[in-house]
């Protein structure tokens, strides 16, 4: 004789509707995750930087301290959003996709112009731009920019990505 078992455990688990994810999509979702994370912490580093900087060698230091502020404050909330995006695209949500591919590409485009316009000021001397902490921190944030959000792109829009994407949508 067997010994009776609890009603609980008779219990099918819950299963989840939606389809996993494709490793494109994945990984996508986790650049999206990472990158503005880590984009989010340079910019603070910077921020503290710059900050001290100010403090130390400017008399009038409530203007650049406001705008570097408010600058850090809409990285931080930008950082947010894409975490919320890309986890709504991990979910199959296309609108996710086209709002963060449409944000990568600015995003791209913002980082190769502000590293051309930094080399230009500095005159394309390298020494100039690694001499102080806050340009090393963003030389690292522009060149990450400038690696991640192409693969990002080819990942959201390759075949497995793309079939995800179709797949998710609501038939009406």
């Amino acid at each position: 004789m067997t010994a009776p078992q609890s009603s609980w455990s008779q219990q099918p688990s819950p299963q989840n509707d939606r389809p996993k994810p494709p490793s494109t999509v994945a990984f996508a979702s986790l650049l999206g995750i990472v990158v503005p994370s880590i984009s989010g912490l340079l910019t603070v580093i910077s921020y503290v930087t710059v900050a001290l900087e100010t403090i130390r060698y400017l008399d009038n230091k409530v203007g650049p301290l406001l705008f570097n502020t408010a600058s850090t404050l809409g990285t931080l909330v930008l950082v947010g959003l894409w975490v919320f995006f890309s986890l709504r695209m991990r979910a199959g949500r296309g609108w996710a996709r086209t709002t963060l591919a449409v944000l990568a590409g600015i995003w791209f485009l913002y980082a190769a112009f502000g590293l051309f316009m930094m080399l230009r000021m500095a005159d394309f001397q390298l020494g100039v731009i690694f001499g102080r902490a806050t340009t090393v921190t963003v030389v690292l944030e522009q060149l990450m920019v400038l690696i991640a959000m192409p693969l990002f792109l080819a990942l959201i829009f390759r075949a497995p990505s793309n079939q995800h994407f179709t797949t998710q949508r609501p038939t009406t």
